[in-house]
């Protein structure tokens, strides 16, 4: 009984943690619609406090993810956690409106833009992953997942830049869950590999497939009908 109430209380964690990843990006166009509503601002002490908490725990959190993610990925981590904790401080520290001082105005600014920013290029890149394959494949049968078991490509918003990436720990260069994002190209002269490459923002061409342990050929099954399925 003990083990299992652990067990779920471990699954009501990680499920929270989550969703407070997935509704992050949300938190700026909230903060911005509840200062704009609100007929008084917070208080500029809890506004400061409240920023100044998750910004620290958001970075806290960065660094233990960073440090269990793989090598390859470690910044893509600490941009994608350092981008969403600043934007969330930012927005929370935001909600002070005109009560707030001169400096921690522009620093709610600044972040929100920098969150900004970093969520345009998160977008854009689903925009470049698609533009590249379909110049790769060139009217082929294709099809694109991650290099796992359990996460599959089932729109285009798990192309984008903070998606399309392995966070996956523990792994060799032979071996392990290796490769951001798999494309399989259906070709007349057979399958062609292809791995997202987040800083390159580019497909490279994986030339021996069949030496690594953690299969590629059944990731996904190339289809005509893969981009009408997003």
């Amino acid at each position: 009984m003990m083990d299992a109430r652990v067990s779920l209380s471990s699954i009501g964690v990680f499920s929270l943690l989550a969703l407070m990843v997935w509704a992050a990006p949300l938190v700026p166009l909230i903060a911005i619609l509840t200062e704009r509503l609100r007929k008084t601002p917070v208080s500029p002490v809890l506004a400061k406090s409240a920023s100044i908490a998750v910004h620290l725990s958001g970075f806290l959190l960065t660094l233990i993810f960073s440090a269990f993610a793989t090598p390859k990925s470690g910044l893509m981590v600490m941009y994608h956690g350092g981008a969403l904790s600043l934007g969330v401080a930012a927005s929370l520290l935001f909600l002070g409106g005109k009560r707030l001082g001169p400096f921690a105005a522009r620093a709610a600014l600044s972040g929100i833009v920098v969150a900004t920013v970093a969520a345009l290029w998160s977008i854009l890149s689903a925009v470049i992953v698609l533009g590249h394959a379909n110049r790769l494949a060139g009217g082929a049968p294709l099809c694109i997942a991650h290099h796992g078991p359990w996460v599959k490509i089932r729109s285009i918003w798990d192309l984008r830049g903070f998606s399309l990436y392995t966070t996956d720990s523990g792994y060799k260069s032979n071996s392990g869950w290796y490769f951001h994002g798999v494309m399989i190209v259906e070709n007349d002269d057979g399958r062609q590999y292809f791995n997202w490459s987040p800083r390159r923002m580019q497909y490279d061409r994986i030339e021996h497939p069949g030496r690594f342990i953690a299969p590629l050929h059944n990731v996904c099954e190339p289809s005509l009908e893969f981009w009408s399925e997003l």
